[in-house]
């Protein structure tokens, strides 16, 4: 997308929340600028200034169209604030592209997006989210989910405590359709999550449990996957996570291994520790320090990784 291109879908935008208000519409612009000097683990000895948690800027609306339904989008943009480069390549809209329907019986939306397994049980039990250099991806994906779909048609509903999606996206073929289901639960301080997810090869899945319990001042997070990736290898992972608001801020804390079952290995094991300290509601800074450990770990790469970085969200 060209920048005459890019300044033109934003000025429709602000028209649009101008205008909004007569057609019972909103849109709405967010976006979020986040950097960090930093020392990735397991990598090559590289200090360097590097995006924490994906820096973005997205635009999301929706339209009353009468009796309980709404046409909804969401358009989401990733980039590399230290570069201003897109995130990737081929994709504009690498977060999100989805436009569809909402109303009494859930949302429908088609495009690119979010895969319920990862959003609701995956990405629940890791408490930086998948940012920042302590982040659990690899551990909470087992190395086998994938955190976002194209081509994807998505189904989400909520009530009574529960919350389930479920998305089936067009793969590569007729029999290569990678799809994934999760479901969600929540109680006063009481959090569940189950996720089962296939990304389209006939020997791969990876299905997961976790939870979580806020105390008050703390929250204890878990979780647990199985299954196997393409090659029909089995996998496992663990995670126990911890969060303590701590003066203005949150100390995190995690530690968690996946492990390669048929061949005996380790293919990852973390211990991350990190604080976050809000400045205001929407410009935070933070430093983390992880340890990553794994068995046949190249004598040229960091088994320590540390970042020290602001986030602002607007």
């Amino acid at each position: 997308m060209t920048s005459k291109l890019l300044l033109a879908t934003l000025a429709t935008a602000a028209a649009s929340t101008v205008t909004g208000a007569a057609a019972q519409s909103n849109v709405t612009l967010y976006g979020r600028v986040d950097l960090s000097f930093a020392q990735q683990a397991d990598a090559t000895s590289n200090k360097e200034v590097r995006n924490g948690s994906g820096s973005r800027f997205g635009l999301r609306g929706s339209e009353d169209l009468g009796d309980g339904l709404k046409a909804v989008f969401h358009l989401e943009h990733r980039f590399n604030a230290d570069t201003g480069a897109q995130n990737n390549a081929t994709r504009f809209w690498e977060g999100k592209s989805i436009v569809g329907l909402e109303g009494g019986f859930g949302r429908l939306t088609l495009g690119r997006e979010e895969n319920p397994a990862y959003t609701l049980s995956q990405n629940a039990a890791d408490p930086w989210g998948g940012d920042t250099v302590a982040g659990n991806g690899s551990i909470v994906s087992g190395r086998i989910g994938s955190t976002r779909y194209s081509d994807a048609i998505n189904y989400r509903y909520s009530g009574g405590g529960f919350t389930f999606g479920a998305q089936m996206t067009e793969g590569d073929g007729q029999d290569d359709r990678p799809y994934s289901l999760g479901l969600g639960y929540a109680a006063g301080a009481l959090k569940l999550g189950l996720g089962f997810e296939n990304p389209g090869d006939a020997d791969d899945d990876w299905l997961t449990l976790s939870g979580s319990y806020n105390f008050g001042s703390f929250e204890l997070r878990g979780l647990v996957g199985n299954g196997s990736n393409a090659n029909g290898q089995k996998h496992a992972a663990w995670l126990l996570a911890g969060t303590m608001k701590l003066g203005s801020g949150e100390l995190r804390l995690s530690y968690g291994q996946l492990k390669n079952k048929d061949l005996d290995v380790v293919a990852d094991k973390q211990l991350g520790l990190g604080y976050h300290h809000a400045m205001s509601k929407r410009t935070t800074l933070y430093a983390d320090l992880t340890s990553e450990k794994r068995d046949n770990l190249p004598g040229n790469r960091e088994s320590t990784g540390w970042d020290i970085g602001i986030k602002h969200n607007f």
